[in-house]
């Protein structure tokens, strides 16, 4: 690996042997070093792999702020929230973490509070995320000896799902919000009082979710399911029925129109758990 910039006496930005841009950590890593040197090997702890280029200026621009501690404890959850959660996750997740992670543990040394708004949502609709969000408070609580309230889970968690849906700081409350209309139309369609221990309920939500996502990152899934989209409606009229409700609203809310697979994965989810 190849010196581009010292971002501090820990950590530099560098090329690595695929020419791709990395930010490395490793106590004393930077001291002395000069750009167009060779990274000493010896001295590296963790390499931040990010492709997207935003992100990674975004991520050097708050490093020389970030305990060293910090730094590798939020690449060691990264990784692990992308081999456990399904979702892809963006890389600017590096930096919203870490620069929280920095706040949290001060706030949680100086006795500050943590009550934390869509606590109920974020356990409702994101059980995979809060689930990881609250191993990442104990061993956030082991590595840093401090002591982050169970409350500190539905943070991070927010923080895991902003970075599946684009890194915007209201990504999460949107997607949420979004979801929780679409579920409130199919409810308020058949009278419905949804039961969370259903299986078919929460494959259903999980449906939901990936759909409100596509929705709001402009994305749509195509393809060629017109003719069975038109049998499944005549064969479960009630489950499609409520269908294009949500057909309605997404096209008069987002102006994204439903494709004929959209409405088929829609349709039999629902039909699923009538």
């Amino acid at each position: 690996m190849i010196i581009r910039r010292v971002l501090n006496n820990n950590v530099v930005d560098a090329l690595d042997d695929s020419l791709q841009e990395v930010i490395v950590f490793g106590k004393g890593l930077g001291f002395r070093s000069k750009p167009g040197e060779r990274v000493d090997q010896s001295l590296v702890e963790k390499v931040f792999r990010l492709e997207d280029d935003a992100a990674s200026r975004h991520f050097a621009s708050i490093v020389d702020s970030i305990p060293a501690e910090i730094l590798t404890a939020t690449a060691d959850l990264v990784a692990r929230a992308r081999a456990e959660l399904s979702a892809k996750i963006s890389d600017s997740l590096y930096a919203s973490l870490a620069d929280h992670f920095v706040f949290a543990v001060q706030r949680a040394r100086d006795g500050g509070d943590f009550t934390v708004p869509l606590a109920v949502e974020v356990r409702r609709y994101y059980p995979s995320e809060y689930a990881f969000a609250k191993s990442a408070v104990a061993e956030l609580n082991s590595r840093l000896d401090v002591n982050l309230p169970e409350e500190e889970a539905t943070s991070i968690a927010l923080h895991v799902i902003n970075a599946q849906v684009g890194g915007a700081a209201d990504s999460a409350a949107r997607l949420m919000e979004l979801t929780h209309s679409i579920l409130d139309i199919v409810r308020l369609h058949f009278g419905l009082h949804y039961d969370d221990a259903n299986s078919s309920y929460l494959r259903f939500v999980t449906h939901v979710r990936f759909f409100a996502q596509r929705v709001l990152l402009g994305e749509t899934v195509q393809r060629d399911d017109a003719e069975l989209l038109r049998i499944l409606t005549e064969q479960k009229p009630a489950a499609f029925s409520s269908v294009d409700k949500v057909d309605a609203f997404v096209k008069r809310s987002h102006g994204h129109a439903m494709s004929a697979s959209e409405k088929v994965y829609l349709g039999l989810h629902i039909a699923n758990f009538l």
